[in-house]
């Protein structure tokens, strides 16, 4: 009596499920290639929405986070080029300066030594070089020897190569070689226009040569966004696209930007790509170093926009089905591009008013 309850038990479960097997297991959907054909009596038909795919306005947007940086070359960092003492000061914190003005003036014995250097090569090469033109007129009239010609000649061309070489070595340290002047302490000059940021000039302080930079200038009128993008992204922006941000000290503000650049070196951990940020700074509303929020608009277009529930996917590639007629499907790869958590731009594979299965297009999966 027991056995024939277990088996009764059995066999009303089995026509239970039978119920809800996937009409394939019924054998009310046939795969021929690509193409799917379903019964007319097969449940799964009710269960299948397609729309007919249409042209959209469009513009592609999503958020991510960035960083403020400088534009690179406006921000200097000014270290004494030799090691001595801090003997006067021509800036302070939030003074505007141009390339070339004086920041600090040191005095070094190291830079005297240079100094001393460049003008004995120079003079050596002025002697050298005017016993070389005497020596040429001497030639000239008949009197010199060529021997004494062509050795005043070397003379003077190595005297010129040691002073190129003296000046060479004051211009690696941003020095000036015409305003030199024996004895005289060294003006160390900012190499760009912008504005003080950071100084830590103390007069009398001695500074080795390794230290860290004394005085940082920037031009901060415009600066960087640095935006982590992901990896489903990269194909709804190009460079000189708009781009909103975003900060915390200023929530309300919208601050428009472009992009300038879209990196080519993909982060393998986090899937993203370094997206540079165009801004204009002129209010200074983004300081150096801060976090926030970066909202990217496409430039707007016409696209095939679909719900991303009509995108199916197999071991290699993303695909669709195309609605032939009723009952009858097949399958089509697409290339799409994420819009938002919901919608999908497609990139190939649709034609405008071809019929694309949105709903449902998991029950006709093998």
């Amino acid at each position: 009596m027991k056995k024939l309850f277990i088996l009764a038990l059995v066999c009303t479960l089995l026509a239970s499920c039978n119920k809800n097997i996937p009409a394939n297991e019924n054998a009310a959907i046939r795969y021929i290639g690509d193409t799917i054909a379903v019964s007319d009596n097969s449940p799964v038909l009710k269960d299948l929405v397609s729309v007919t795919a249409q042209l959209q306005d469009f513009t592609s947007e999503f958020r991510t986070v960035g960083t403020v940086r400088p534009v690179t070359g406006k921000l200097a960092g000014i270290a004494p080029p030799f090691a001595g003492r801090i003997v006067k000061s021509f800036v302070q914190l939030g003074q505007k300066v141009n390339a070339g003005s004086p920041v600090f003036e040191l005095g070094s014995s190291e830079f005297y030594e240079a100094t001393k250097v460049y003008f004995a090569a120079q003079s050596a090469y002025e002697l050298a070089q005017l016993n070389y033109n005497r020596q040429k007129e001497l030639a000239a009239n008949g009197v010199a020897a060529q021997k004494d010609l062509e050795q005043a000649k070397s003379e003077a061309h190595i005297a010129n190569q040691e002073f190129e070489q003296a000046k060479a070595t004051l211009q690696l340290f941003n020095i000036d070689a015409s305003s030199l002047q024996m004895g005289h302490p060294l003006k160390v000059l900012s190499p760009i226009s912008g504005e003080v940021v950071k100084s830590d000039i103390t007069i009398g302080n001695y500074i080795k040569e390794d230290t860290d930079p004394l005085v940082v200038v920037a031009d901060l009128s415009q600066v960087w966004v640095a935006a982590l993008v992901k990896e489903s992204y990269f194909g709804a922006i190009k460079p000189g696209d708009h781009v909103e941000i975003f900060t915390n000290a200023h929530p309300n503000k919208v601050i428009w930007g472009t992009i300038y650049h879209i990196g080519e070196i993909l982060d393998e951990e986090t899937r993203s790509l370094e997206v540079i940020v165009a801004c204009d700074n002129a209010d200074r509303y983004l300081k150096l170093g801060m976090f926030c929020e970066v909202h990217f608009l496409s430039s707007p277009t016409k696209a095939i926009i679909l719900p991303s529930t009509a995108i199916m996917q197999d071991q290699e590639n993303d695909y669709v089905l195309i609605e032939l007629s009723k009952g009858h499907y097949i399958r089509r790869k697409v290339e799409t591009e994420s819009v938002n958590l919901d919608s999908v731009s497609v990139v190939s594979g649709i034609s405008v008013g071809e019929n694309v299965v949105v709903k449902g297009g998991i029950y006709l999966n093998r």
